[in-house]
């Protein structure tokens, strides 16, 4: 029954995908009726608009949230999805938000996070409605704009709304995540030197956000002489050679320029990157300069936070991981970004209370954007019915999985974070050229259609 609307509306649905896509909804600058930005508002409009042209009702909660629903009744199952995006970054074959295909793919910054997801669900809900099919309880598509920043649209729009009985987000992976790792942002703070007679950085800055490996950084050295600039151009590029680090260096009378290239992944999995921040340090680090435990504290940093004294795991989650995903030098002060995703049995304030213990006492350190972490019990209704539906779909079962990502899931009771990525089909979130297959893209429509009938109907 699916499978033939899906054929039968192919060419819209992709359509409306691409136009979605071309949106480049970074969050910016708030605007009349737009909080986060002129474009994640206008990605909102867009969608309550299409949902308006098939026949659905549609709410736009004060510019922070909206929704999209269907069916009667006071009790709803919550569906919620993001439009907001990371930055694009650098590195991009195709245009970032050009929505171009090729070879069955769409590219384009949010094709996979969380735009084309979100797409999905709402042709999935206009399935129900044109097929026919009444659910016993009303179903909800709830559409954030601030997921990759501060989930200020989710805390807004419950403030306005009541929460549903339960339900799943389109952001992460099938069969289903029953935990998710906790989230906080470190943030270190290390005056500057200004007193040394060393080298000094006079300039630095790195990163997009902290939720991202880091795929350039930037410093600017004073050498106080040309002659130590000049010694200093031939030190760095010869270290940098010697580390494969990808660096531009150019000197300007007593002062050099260092520009460094990484590899941009998801912050919840930096080790599919290469964090520029962490190799700019590590040239820095190997010259005489200002603020050189510093710059060996940064060289040093991994995955894991043992540099941060936070390293720990269980059986859940795993292990805790570690991104310094932003840094900057302001107001005379260096301020790093630490994004770290925690096992299920710490908390925010036992890894603030650990890396405080470990690190220098001179240094400030503080905590930012905390979110728990999220475990659902494997015998619970939603993950009975998630299952049972990505089996019918897929025609197998798979086990559910605890992952380090953070997903709209945390936000309602009973939820779960559900697709759109295939076990074994690869992960390009957050990076360059992040794209999804149209044929995953009809798939999850039939997938979501059955899902949400299914939990409207036994919730």
């Amino acid at each position: 029954m699916f499978a033939s609307f899906v054929q039968a509306h192919r060419e819209e649905m992709v359509s409306t995908l691409q136009d979605l896509l071309r949106i480049p909804s970074v969050k910016g600058p708030a605007v009349p009726n737009g909080p986060f930005g002129h474009a994640t508002a206008e990605a909102l409009q867009y969608m309550l608009d299409l949902g308006s042209r098939h026949g659905l009702r549609v709410k736009n909660v004060d510019g922070y949230a909206g929704h999209i629903e269907y069916g009667e009744g006071d009790e709803y199952v919550g569906v919620l999805s993001h439009l907001d995006v990371v930055p694009e970054g650098t590195g991009w074959t195709y245009p970032p938000f050009g929505a171009e295909i090729h070879d069955g793919k769409v590219y384009a910054r949010g094709a996979v996070d969380d735009k084309g997801p979100a797409m999905s669900t709402f042709w999935a809900l206009v399935a129900l409605k044109e097929l026919g099919m009444k659910p016993r309880r009303k179903i909800r598509l709830i559409f954030g704009l601030d997921e990759e920043s501060d989930w200020e649209c989710m805390k807004y729009y419950f403030e306005k709304e009541p929460a549903p009985l339960g339900g799943f987000t389109p952001d992460a992976d099938f069969p289903m995540i029953y935990a998710e790792k906790g989230v906080c942002t470190l943030v270190i703070r290390v005056a500057a030197d200004t007193d040394s007679l060393n080298p000094q950085v006079i300039r630095f800055e790195g990163g997009h956000r902290d939720n991202m490996v880091p795929d350039y950084a930037l410093a600017v050295v004073d050498c106080h002489s040309e002659t130590a600039a000049s010694e200093w151009e031939q030190r760095i590029r010869k270290d940098a050679r010697a580390r494969q680090i990808d660096v531009d260096v150019e000197q300007r009378e007593s002062h050099v320029e260092i520009r460094v290239r990484g590899v941009s992944a998801h912050g919840s999995m930096p080790h599919l990157g290469r964090n520029a921040i962490v190799s700019l340090a590590q040239v820095l680090s190997g010259q005489p300069v200002s603020n050189a435990s510093m710059w060996r504290f940064v060289a040093a940093q991994d995955h894991e936070g043992k540099n941060l004294g936070i390293d720990d795991a269980d059986d859940v989650t795993g292990a805790l991981t570690s991104n310094l995903g932003c840094a900057a030098l302001r107001n005379g002060q260096f301020e790093l970004l630490f994004n770290i995703r925690f096992p299920v049995h710490l908390s925010a304030d036992q890894v603030l209370e650990r890396c405080r213990q470990y690190i220098p006492d001179k240094w400030f350190v503080d905590l930012r954007n905390t979110l728990d972490p999220l475990y659902v019990p494997l015998e619970s209704p939603v993950i009975r019915v998630l299952q049972n539906v990505y089996r019918t779909q897929v025609g197998f079962d798979s086990e559910p999985l605890a992952i380090g990502g953070a997903t709209y899931a945390r936000t309602i009771p009973n939820a779960v974070a559900f697709g759109p990525q295939f076990p074994g089909d690869p992960d390009c979130a957050h990076q360059a050229d992040e794209s999804w297959s149209l044929e995953r893209y009809l798939q999850c429509i039939q997938i979501y259609a059955h899902a949400m009938f299914e939990l409207a109907n036994t919730l």
